[in-house]
């Protein structure tokens, strides 16, 4: 299995940064897959992320969804770490 399969994919597609939404939206979907931030963090970032991605697209995203990519990103660097 490659690396590539294990991580976990976000709902909402790439997001091209050309506008001041779209960057907003690009920062907060980092921050709500980012393993070093807390889980109240990361559910905060993507409940951010959900609502900029439907205002610009019309398209909801699941907060819960897009914060567990984070943690699940999370768990892969502990399991990494102790190989």
């Amino acid at each position: 299995m490659s690396d590539k399969q294990n991580t976990a994919e976000s709902q909402a597609q790439r997001i091209r940064a050309d506008t001041a939404e779209a960057r907003s939206e690009r920062s907060y979907k980092a921050a709500a897959h980012n393993p070093s931030n807390t889980e109240e963090g990361r559910l905060h970032a993507a409940e951010k992320l959900s609502e900029l991605h439907e205002q610009r697209t019309g398209e909801s995203l699941d907060p819960k969804y897009e914060a567990s990519v984070g943690e699940k990103k999370q768990s892969e660097e502990q399991e990494q770490q102790q190989e």
